[in-house]
Order: structure tokens, then C-alpha cells, then sequence
């Protein structure tokens, strides 16, 4: 609209803008701004590279470059320093969070920790090893759950989703050959020729194994499941008005999904997604938006029914083999735990209990209690404490001492509490499901979960962490006034390119 004032008025009101944008505070503040963006940018390709190598690092180790299989183990630590690196250049990282803070004292105190428990013993090559290893496996992905939970907008996230689905179907059907290979193939053990090379995964029956997928582990493709089982589901409990991935992108991840959910083998596997279902029907009774409530109530009912139905007739292998196992599993827990496998994952909130007065004061030493230590068969003064510890939680007792071990439990249990109360507050606001489906994943890695017991539960349990308090903050209220501040409802978003009608 051309101005009604006189014209020497018009003409000042014209070039203001021009002699504003001029101005050198205007020009550092617009490059200011810029710098950070291209940082947060940076930061979140890291994090998804991050991602990446988390997921294909074991065909890295298994089929690719076995003989480096060791090494491989540590290739995304790189990655993680420069995105931590961008993120204070930036000034990325969140301020005045009391758990962040936390997060950065107690790798600050881990490392002190680590020198006292190596001086307190002989100098040696395997303490310094165990050591450095045990402080990455406690401290060093901490502080990527703030990191993601700060940097990632809503746009990352769907593209996050996105992947993921893309991924289920040939990582689906990758568990499908490795399932119906004998154990000791080549898809199953790797390329290596040295057995020492090879990775053997654990039993499913006697014929049959558990299959890793990509993975260098059972536990690694176990992780995957559960997170791709949480974003398939929270892709059909979305609201129409919200992103929408594609009907064939939802469908082959799911039959992804669902493939290698029926040929794990594994208990673990199927009683995360029992879980992810049983908080979607949570997600539908506390809920408050109508589309909501009902999509959460009536689609985890409508899956659950269908693939307990298809199971046996689509993988009868497969339910044979989940069968046995279940059967012979539970038949040894239910002699040492009351509710079998539900007594044995409660045990691990008390297990720690039976350390408290047995383990020194600073602990046997960080990664005395890991998978490493076993690995390598680490002794002190005849003790070998790999074994002492099952549970994540007895783990910290091994590792760090009771003073140190309970530390860190407060704080695994304070950041779950802390997450779930970020859920119920988002759940009132916003009708989006990805936070409370997030949260049937996070919630049980950090309470129960082996975070500092194995190397791909950690990155995941940490990355997702972030993606929780990310989806927290960036869900979409549930009713968006017009014409007010705040954040709008999504329009967009990487459940790839579609073009808006206007």
C-alpha cells in the first residue's frame, strides 16, 4: 500500500529501513544470528551422522574392515567432540539447566575419580584402558541429550522419523536372512576368517540364533526395534492436522518394524514394544484432544490383535522359536525370581543393595564392570569384577563405589522423573503423541536399561533422551491463537515434501 504522507515525511519513512539494515549493530546482530543458525545446522548433521554410524558401525566391524574391528568401536567419539566443540562456539548448549550442569560435574569428578582409583594401585596398561573406557561409557554422551534437546527444531525431528522408517524395511528383512541362516554364516558371524574377529550373537533355540541386524550385538538391533516400533506408532497416532509421513513410507516401516520384532528371539525386544503399546493406551486415557484419544485407543488395540493373529501363520518359525525361548527362559527365572521375567527386571532396582558393603570405597575401577573387563579378564587381588555385576545399577557399585555409584543412580532416576513430568505438561498443551511414545523408550533405558553397559544402549539411550526433551519442546499446542506470540502448529516437515494447498 503507497503512503498517504507528504512526501519529504514518506521519503524518511521509506529509507528508514534501508539506513537500519546499514547500521553496523543491525548488521553484527543479522550476522550473529546467522552464525548460530549455520552452528545449529552443523550440529544436527553431526548428530545425525551420529546416528548413522550408531546403527551401520556394526556391518563397519563385521563385514567391512573386521580386522579394525576395535577401533571401529570409537568412530563416532570424533564426530560427538566436534558437535560438542560447535556447540560451545555457538552458543548452543542450554543454560540454567540444573541437570546439564550436574551432567558436567560429574564428568569433571569422573575423571578426578578415575586418577585417584589408578592411584591407589600398580600402574597399568589395562587400569588406563578400562579407565578411559569406563569414564566415555558414564560421562562422555551425557551432555548430547542436552545437546539434541536444544538444537533440534521440529523439521529435525520428522526428518529423524523419516529415517528411521526408511531404514526398518531393509534392516527388516537383513533379520529375516540372518534368521534363517544357520549361526555360524557369514551374514551372522561376519567376513573374518579368525574366529576371534567374528561376532557370535546368543541363542535363540538350539537351530536357531538371535539376530543381530547390523549390529555388532543382540542388544544393538534391540535398540533399534524399540525406537523404530515408537516412531512407527507415533506416525499412526498423529493427528491429521499435524505432518503426515507417506502411506508407503508408514507401511514398509512398519512391516519392518513388525518383521523384525517376530524373528528377534528375543524377550526383551517384544516386551519394549509391549511397552510402546501399553503407553500409547496410556497416551489415549490422559489425553485430551479428541482425534488423539481416539486414534490412541483404537490403533494400538487394532495392531496388537492383527499381529498376534499373523504371527504364527506369516513367521511359524519365528513364534516356534519365540515359544521355546520364552518357555525355557522362564522356566529358569521363575526358580530365583517370584514373576519370572517381570521379577528379574524388577531385581535391577535392587540389586546394587548386596554391594554396598563389599566393593571399596572409590570402587574396583571405572570399566571394571563392563562388558570390556570380561572381555579382557581383568583381576585385582584375585577379584574379578566383571562378574560381580549384572544389572546397571550393581554396575555403578563395581565401577565407582557406593558414594559415586549412588550418585549417579539419583541422577538416572531425577532425569527420568524430570522427563516424565516434561511429558504430562506437554500432553495438557498439545496434541502431538511423539513425546509420550519417546518416553516408553527413554524411560526404561534409564531405569532399567544397561546405559553404561554397552556401547550401543548408551548412544541410543542418550540420543533419544535428547529427542524426548526436543519433542517436548516443540510440539504444537493443541488450539493455536491466532494473532498472538508463540510457536505456530507445524506446517511442514521432511514426511518428505509436500506441497502445501493454499
Amino acid at each position: 500500500m503507497r503512503s498517504t504522507a507528504p512526501w519529504p515525511l514518506r521519503a524518511r519513512l521509506e529509507l528508514a529501513p534501508r539506513a537500519l539494515a546499514r547500521s553496523p549493530r543491525a548488521v553484527q546482530a543479522g550476522t550473529a544470528v546467522g552464525s548460530a543458525e549455520r552452528g545449529r545446522r552443523q550440529v544436527v548433521a553431526l548428530v545425525f551422522a551420529i546416528y548413522l554410524l550408531a546403527i551401520f558401525e556394526g556391518a563397519l566391524r563385521k563385514w567391512a574392515l573386521p580386522q579394525f574391528s576395535q577401533y571401529l568401536f570409537f568412530v563416532r567419539d570424533p564426530l560427538l567432540l566436534v558437535a560438542y566443540a560447535l556447540a560451545w562456539q555457538h552458543g548452543l548448549w542450554p543454560r540454567r539447566q540444573p541437570l546439564f550442569t550436574a551432567a558436567l560435574w560429574m564428568a569433571v569428578l569422573g575423571v578426578a575419580l578415575g586418577a585417584a582409583q589408578a592411584a591407589s594401585g600398580p600402574p597399568s596398561e589395562l587400569r588406563l584402558l578400562l579407565g578411559v573406557y569406563g569414564w566415555r561409557a558414564y560421562f562422555l554422551y551425557v551432555p548430547l541429550a542436552f545437546l539434541v534437546g536444544q538444537t533440534f527444531q521440529a523439521r529435525d525431528l520428522q526428518r529423524l522419523y523419516a529415517l528411521t522408517l526408511f531404514l526398518a524395511l531393509p534392516i527388516g528383512l537383513l533379520v529375516a536372512a540372518q534368521f534363517f541362516s544357520p549361526p555360524g554364516a557369514a551374514i551372522n558371524v561376519g567376513s573374518a576368517a579368525d574366529e576371534d574377529l567374528q561376532f557370535r550373537g546368543l541363542a535363540a533355540t538350539a537351530e536357531r540364533t538371535r539376530p543381530m541386524g547390523p549390529f555388532a550385538s543382540g542388544a544393538g538391533q534391540q535398540q533399534f526395534a524399540a525406537t523404530a516400533c515408537a516412531i512407527a506408532l507415533l506416525a499412526f497416532l498423529t493427528p491429521r492436522r499435524l505432518p503426515q509421513p507417506p502411506w508407503w513410507l508408514l507401511a514398509g516401516g512398519a512391516a519392518g518394524v513388525l518383521t523384525a520384532l517376530a524373528l528377534s528371539g528375543s524377550r526383551g525386544t517384544v516386551l519394549q514394544a509391549g511397552l510402546c503399546l501399553a503407553f500409547a493406551v496410556l497416551l489415549g486415557l490422559l489425553g485430551r484432544g479428541a482425534a488423539l484419544k481416539t486414534r490412541a485407543l483404537v490403533w494400538p488395540l487394532t495392531l496388537s490383535v492383527l499381529s498376534l493373529a499373523l504371527y504364527p501363520l506369516v513367521f511359524p518359525e519365528g513364534f516356534a522359536a519365540f515359544v521355546e525361548r520364552w518357555t525355557v527362559a522362564d522356566a529358569a527365572e521363575s526358580r530365583h525370581f517370584e514373576w519370572g521375567v517381570f521379577g528379574r527386571a524388577a531385581y535391577g532396582l535392587i540389586d546394587f543393595g548386596r554391594l554396598l558393603g563389599e566393593v571399596p570405597l572409590l570402587g574396583w575401577g571405572l570399566g571394571y564392570g563392563g562388558n570390556a573387563s570380561i572381555t579382557l579378564d581383568a583381576v585385582i587381588d584375585g577379584v574379578r569384577p566383571g562378574q560381580l555385576a549384572e544389572t546397571d545399577f550393581a554396575r555403578h557399585m563395581v565401577d565407582i563405589g557406593p558414594l559415586a555409584g549412588l550418585g549417579y543412580i539419583t541422577f538416572r532416576l531425577l532425569l527420568a522423573g524430570w522427563l516424565a513430568m516434561q511429558v504430562l505438561r506437554t500432553l495438557k498443551l498439545s496434541d502431538d503423541p511423539a513425546p509420550m511414545l519417546l518416553f516408553s523408550y527413554v524411560g526404561y533405558v534409564l531405569v532399567l536399561g544397561q546405559i553404561t553397559g554397552q556401547g550401543a544402549i548408551n548412544v541410543y539411550g542418550w540420543l533419544f533422551a535428547g529427542l524426548l526433551i526436543a519433542a517436548c519442546r516443540q510440539a504444537p499446542p493443541r488450539h493455536p491463537r491466532h494473532g498472538k506470540p508463540g510457536r505456530p502448529p507445524l506446517q511442514r516437515g521432511p514426511w518428505p515434501r509436500r506441497k502445501l494447498q493454499r
